[in-house]
């Protein structure tokens, strides 16, 4: 029995993206493996480092899944039951990464009312909406049997555009919250490893924004075999940058923590990663990863690490 051309297709696109998102998982990892084993291997231990090994390693399992869905001979009955598996992996990933730039706006921004009540509105209309908008899209998904390998999507509903646009608005609205603080803070800090935080921020919006509203428009002008294409990849990005900027903090805190105890004159930031620690830091406001700079207010550690809890 002929295959169709789109059916072909859509397969080797499919299975070309997944392998190219996994060798970039391995590639990324080797390529940072040393900066993790220096500075997040290393105690004081916090829920920010649990947040970065759960953001930096469960990319790997829903990646792996993937393209052994795509490279393999499938029931409909095992695409439907590991797709789920992909697709939940995904979303928690998602969450746990705006989390992080949720938390670090949080507290460049002191916990100030207006902001926690903004982001709180933010979060409550991307998340819980998000959750509910997958279980729908996972429960109109119709595989039917294929003879090439891959999962081969019958049906399925269009309602997960909602949950990529919601994602890319909450993305927006922590970019410029950040961006607000950024132009008020650097005109006291012109440290080159904060400048670069900021340009990371930047590069990390553009990024995720266009492949958000690649998702939104993919399924809206393709054929709907290709709604999910960019999902992994969206997935794998947050993932990647997030850790990079986390990896950054967390090189900063060890250079702060050792010119303490060498006495050092003029203290660096210590990121609210460093729990174990209580001492009054300099804040410059935020990047768009929502990382923490240097500003010209002292507030205590302990205030932003209340904030995270």
């Amino acid at each position: 029995m002929s295959v169709p051309a789109l059916t072909i297709l859509d397969t080797q696109l499919v299975q070309c993206t997944l392998v190219a998102c996994g060798t970039l998982l391995v590639y990324d990892y080797l390529c940072t493996l040393d900066q993790e084993i220096a500075y997040a291997w290393s105690p004081p231990w916090s829920a920010g480092t649990v947040l970065f090994f759960l953001n930096r390693y469960l990319p790997f399992v829903d990646t792996l899944i993937s393209i052994k869905l795509k490279l393999t001979m499938s029931t409909p009955e095992t695409c439907q039951r590991e797709f789920t598996v992909v697709t939940w992996f995904i979303v928690a990933g998602i969450v746990i990464s705006e989390s992080i730039l949720v938390l670090r706006t949080v507290a460049i921004w002191q916990a100030r009312r207006i902001v926690l009540f903004v982001l709180s509105i933010s979060c409550t209309v991307t998340f819980i909406p998000a959750i509910v908008i997958t279980q729908i899209e996972i429960h109109s998904l119709k595989y039917i049997p294929s003879d090439i390998p891959g999962c081969r999507l019958a049906s399925a509903s269009s309602i997960i555009l909602v949950a990529y646009i919601l994602l890319a608005v909450s993305e927006t609205t922590i970019f410029v919250l950040t961006i607000i603080a950024a132009h008020r803070s650097l005109r006291h800090s012109q440290a080159q490893w904060v400048i670069r935080l900021y340009k990371d921020g930047i590069l990390f919006y553009v990024f995720m924004l266009g492949i958000s509203l690649a998702n939104i428009f993919v399924p809206i002008f393709a054929p709907r075999i290709f709604a999910n294409w960019l999902a992994t990849p969206q997935r794998v990005m947050h993932s990647m940058l997030c850790n990079r900027v986390l990896l950054l903090i967390f090189k900063q805190r060890s250079t702060n923590m050792t010119n303490r105890m060498q006495g050092a004159a003029n203290p660096i930031l210590e990121s609210f990663l460093d729990e174990e620690t209580s001492a009054s830091m300099v804040i410059a406001g935020p990047s768009a990863l929502g990382t923490v700079t240097a500003r010209t207010e002292e507030i205590e550690l302990d205030t932003i690490q209340e904030e995270i809890r």
